[in-house]
């Protein structure tokens, strides 16, 4: 009884911190827009989580009929110029569905200097969205965790 004890209270500690700690360096910035910021990184580092080197800033803006507006900016929190990135984005929205993660694709386009695009309703909460962007023919990625 005493080592399925140690087994379950294990399981429950290195589940507590499993993804924990995002893409990218932890950010301070508060949003331009009044949305959450988010480092952007190289998508190919995406794995190295907090190691990965932020290349821009973004910010995600919600609205409560699930359009959401991406903006990016630069290291200073400067808007960047929309001009050499895709004229789109691809979204992931992630969340948890009957004890699996739903997983479901959005498209963003640009628009007024933002990428924007309508997210579909998350299965529950809390949940992540993921956006991808290309930068010539680097493929960039910005997430932002534990929304509600």
């Amino acid at each position: 009884m005493r080592k399925l004890a140690i087994a379950v209270s294990m399981f429950v500690s290195f589940s507590a911190f499993a993804h924990d700690e995002g893409h990218g360096p932890k950010l301070t910035d508060t949003g331009r827009q009044g949305g959450i910021v988010a480092p952007v990184v190289d998508a190919k580092d995406a794995a190295k989580g907090a190691g990965a080197q932020a290349v821009f800033k973004s910010e995600l803006v919600r609205s409560d009929d699930g359009s959401i507006r991406l903006f990016l900016y630069d290291k200073s929190m400067n808007p960047a110029d929309l001009s050499k990135f895709g004229k789109t984005a691809q979204g992931t929205l992630l969340s948890k569905k009957s004890k699996k993660m739903a997983k479901e694709t959005f498209s963003l386009n640009q628009e007024d200097g933002s990428f924007f695009g309508k997210a579909p309703k998350a299965a529950s909460k809390p949940f992540n969205i993921e956006v991808r962007v290309k930068e010539g023919s680097k493929e960039l990625l910005t997430a932002f965790e534990n929304l509600d």
